[in-house]
């Protein structure tokens, strides 16, 4: 009894010492991000960046366990998302770069600006092209002895060569288009500047050339001698500087819309294309922003053609108030006119597959207007050619659905291989099949008989997604994987492996159906990053991680190609793995582990997982707060089918005490049950917070009758929630639910169903479908259509076909019903969801006199982007839960609104904008 009340009261010490999560607390928090491991798996580096101000690098010696640590400034922000989907995007701006040197003795990394100084040129209302610019950071590993550079664009190091990097610098003007080159030598600290501005560079594999293009021409500098030799003496501008694989040529095109080809044996490059070459189609040019790519033989080249730019036509004079603006949406177009705008860039610079032959010095353009796309087999003699033109308007209220064709090289030729399909089709390593997922097996098409095999409907297990709920098809459980040499290909079902020959012939469980007997998910885990040679190694075991369907928990376990005994474990446990990093010569692995309540550290291992070795420490001051547990609960819905959910409990939790509980919907959830929640602001509830603050947080996996996609939720929601509060620890008038987007229009739909709730928040939800229908999801520029007969929405037909569904599962339809207070955020340059969807639902409920709020923030799209927005948000829905489910004081905002001109204030009484005359 004395040791009971003696642990009692040490467990009442340790909580007292800890604190609940405050919206403060968030900016520290820190993600570890791009870890690399050097060659010889000695040194581990990453990036560490706190979600606002200031990050560093951490290197660390695996052998010591020293860490040297770098400032490199603001995270930088997220790429925003590129909805034009052009054949031949453009690089993305440079993120996070660490490059370990060959012999593993130094380390280079990309630096950003600092947090201070971005935001004193914001104070300054600086250019964007006037803003701090980002560097570098080189270090010597033994010592930790590190050297900075400022601005810097891009930086190289040779992947198999000598101490050196090679960086372009940010011109010092903002007028400037060309940089200088630096070579700097890491042995000796020797540095050189080369002369004349550089617009582009490459540095070859052994690091003996480095090639850099001026607007004089082409030049390949030895960084032994410090000698540079002329390619192509020339003024142009020069671009698209391309290696083959064994980097023993090297091509490059100019804005004269030409092509070159240097040879290293030899003194010079030459011009092999220009557009005047037989093989270009009539009023094509050789276009110098597509990529450049070799065959990996090195035999042949291709590379993009674009129509040749018009002549300038005539000035128009017309002023700008005169002239006429505006948009035709014709019944003809191919695609309706948002989507035209959103693709408008990227149709302005599209360019179309040529093919160059080295040994036959012969070109042919073999995409054109009418057959846009081609993907090249591995060794240049075929290639795949996607024609969408008869099914664009499709994409509207369907899917998008291509021809394909067997494309020649050598010809030019072109025949159909797969009518009306989805999906890519893609590339055995030898070239000689394609393969193809129809939406229920896998089909291999041989070259260059076009012979289509089914390879998988008479193995008595189904390979697409057996969970799939929504009208359109179900997609493949993951991609297939191809041996280097073509002899099998690796597809999955629902549990196990299969490894089958491309003709069909032959067809074996890799897994042996362990996966299968034991409800285990197994997929294949590629260790080698080299991006040359993407096939897998049927000569070395295989890693394979697993899932328990059942519970979620992971692990690691090894198979091999042809082998008859079932995969042997490795490691297994209740915890979320994820695919490890392998050093490149060396048996040593590196990956995350996580828990709700454990933070994603980076842990050492090797091939035999005989023990994690936690690596990094990226938040210490968790140790300070109240944090939580989660847990797997099951449940029936309605129609008695089993499900799962996510149960997030305080750290303290009392089974004996009464607690308010919030619930997050969306689709499935459970599967992240592993998964550690970091605390931040968002336009969602955050789990870590919430339960650090006494709350319970459920979050119920939802599964769809085509058709009722309203009803569904309410049926699998509603018994989750009452599971719960069977439990006995649920206060029953304090329940609470917020979802997002497609969760929000679940939210709204049910509480013209229910007065469970005390109190709901939805965020962006769709609350008219006869509207929405014909809305437009802005990002893209797409009929939302597709959303409603195909996709998630989930109505399986036009409006015309089921109007009765649209009418059902519209909440605007029912507001009358609703009797629980109604949060909503629906900013008015949503996206995806058309912002009128808020504002249907919010006036209807206010011409109801219903308790209904909804925030607007000015400028952004479908989810909060600014993080002053992302933690105002954060908190109003702190302080509408805290007040509804808590008992806390009514925020001033609830009760008296927030006046336009108190969020938008104008200029002081007095000024020369007062419009109104005395």
């Amino acid at each position: 009894m004395q040791r009971t009340t003696i642990v009692l009261l040490l467990s009442c010490s340790l909580f007292a010492q800890k604190r609940a999560l405050t919206h403060q607390d968030y900016d520290a928090w820190r993600g570890i991000r791009n870890q690399q491991l050097s060659r010889d798996g000695k040194f581990l580096a990453y990036a560490l960046f706190p979600q606002q101000g200031d990050g560093e690098f951490v290197v660390r010696n695996l052998t010591t366990g020293k860490e040297y640590r770098e400032s490199c400034g603001q995270t930088p922000p997220p790429p925003r998302p590129d909805f034009s989907q052009p054949e031949e995007a453009p690089p993305q701006p440079r993120g996070i770069t660490i490059a370990f040197t060959r012999d593993s003795k130094y380390v280079v990394f990309s630096t950003f600006p600092l947090d201070a100084d971005i935001e004193k040129a914001k104070r300054a209302k600086k250019k964007p092209d006037e803003m701090p610019k980002n560097g570098l950071v080189t270090m010597e590993l033994a010592s930790g002895a590190a050297k900075r550079v400022d601005r810097v664009k891009s930086f190289h190091i040779p992947e198999e060569g000598g101490d050196l990097v090679a960086w372009l610098e940010e011109p010092a003007k903002a007028s400037e288009k060309t940089s200088a080159l630096v070579v700097h030598d890491l042995s000796s600290g020797s540095e050189r500047k080369v002369d004349g501005a550089a617009s582009e560079f490459t540095v070859s594999k052994d690091g003996k050339a480095i090639v850099y293009a001026t607007a004089a021409g082409v030049f390949a500098l030895d960084p032994t001698t410090s000698t540079a030799a002329t390619l192509l003496n020339a003024k142009g501008k020069y671009a698209k500087l391309t290696w083959d694989e064994n980097q023993d040529k090297l091509a490059f095109v100019s804005d004269g819309g030409k092509l070159s080809l240097w040879d290293r044996n030899t003194p010079a490059a030459s011009e092999v294309a220009s557009a005047d070459t037989s093989g270009i189609r009539k009023g094509f040019a050789i276009s110098d922003t597509a990529n450049v790519a070799f065959s990996k033989d090195g035999q042949h080249i291709f590379f993009g053609c674009a129509p040749a730019p018009k002549a300038d036509a005539k000035k128009d004079d017309t002023p700008a108030d005169e002239k006429v603006s505006v948009d035709l949406w014709s019944w003809k177009d191919d695609y309706i006119q948002p989507m035209q705008k959103v693709r408008a860039t990227s149709d302005r610079t599209r360019s179309y597959r040529a093919v160059y032959h080295i040994a036959d010095k012969k070109l042919l353009q073999l995409a054109d207007t009418e057959m846009p796309e081609l993907t090249p087999s591995e060794d240049g003699q075929w290639a795949i050619g996607g024609d969408d033109r008869e099914y664009r308007a499709m994409v509207e209220y369907d899917t998008r659905y291509k021809d394909s064709y067997l494309v020649n090289t050598s010809d030019g030729s072109r025949k159909l291989m797969a009518k009306k399909h989805v999906g890519n089709i893609g590339w055995s390593p030898d070239g000689k099949y394609a393969l193809l997922f129809d939406g229920h097996d896998w089909n291999t098409i041989s070259v260059p008989e076009r012979k289509t095999v089914n390879l998988t409907s008479n193995l008595g297990v189904r390979f697409w997604n057996e969970e799939h709920d929504v009208p359109g098809r179900p997609s493949a459980y993951g991609p297939a994987a191809w041996t280097k040499d073509g002899k099998w290909v690796l597809v999955n079902d629902h549990f196990d492996i299969w490894q089958i020959a491309p003709d069909g012939s032959i067809a074996r469980n890799l897994t042996q159906g362990y996966g299968r007997k034991n409800r285990l998910m197994f997929r294949y885990v590629r260790l080698d990053a080299d991006p040359h040679d993407r096939g897998v190694d049927a000569s070395k075991p295989l890693l394979l991680r697993a899932e328990s369907y059942d519970t979620h928990d992971t692990g690691f376990f090894r198979a091999s190609i042809g082998a008859s005994d079932a995969p042997s474990k490795l490691m297994f446990a209740a915890k979320n793995f994820t695919a490890p990093i392998k050093a490149k010569d060396a048996d040593v692995l590196v990956l995350t582990a996580s828990t709700f309540n454990e933070f994603p550290d980076l842990q050492l291992t090797d091939m035999n997982f005989r023990e994690l070795r936690k690596v990094s420490d990226a938040n210490p001051q968790k140790s300070q707060f109240l944090w939580g547990t989660a847990e797997l609960v099951h449940f029936k819905n309605a129609d008695g089918v089993p499900l799962s959910a996510t149960l997030y409990k305080p750290e303290n939790f009392d089974p004996k005490k009464k607690y308010p509980m919030i619930v997050y919907i969306y689709e499935r959830l459970s599967q992240g049950v592993y998964g550690f929640v970091e605390p931040r602001p968002t336009h969602n509830i955050n789990p870590t917070y919430y339960v650090s603050n006494g709350y319970l947080v459920l979050e119920p996996d939802i599964v769809y009758t085509i058709g009722y996609p309203g009803q569904s939720a309410l049926k699998c929601v509603m018994p989750a929630v009452e599971t719960m509060v069977d439990r006995g620890f649920v206060d029953e008038n304090a329940i609470g639910i917020q979802g997002h987007s497609w969760g929000g229009y679940q939210i709204a739909y049910m509480v013209t169903r229910t007065n469970r709730f005390r109190a709901v928040a939805a965020g962006a939800p769709v609350a008219n479908m006869t509207s929405a229908y014909d809305g437009i999801r802005w990002g893209p520029g797409i009929p939302r259509q597709f959303q409603y007969e195909k996709d998630q929405s989930r109505i399986g037909g036009s409006l015309w076909e089921y109007p009765m569904r649209y009418i059902e599962n519209s909440p605007i339809f029912q507001a009358d019903r609703v009797k629980t207070p109604i949060m909503m955020i629906h900013n008015d340059a949503d996206d995806a969801v058309p912002w009128y969807q808020g504002i249907e639902y919010y006036l209807a409920l206010r011409r109801l006199g219903k308790e209904v709020y909804l925030f607007s923030y000015n400028g952004e799209p479908h989810g909060l982007r600014r993080r002053p927005n992302q933690k105002d948000y954060t908190l109003r829905l702190q302080e509408y839960f805290d007040y509804y489910l808590k008992g806390a004081s009514k925020p001033a905002w609830m009760e008296h609104g927030i006046p336009y001109i108190e969020s938008h204030p104008g200029p002081a009484r007095g000024t020369a904008a007062e419009s109104e005359s005395p």
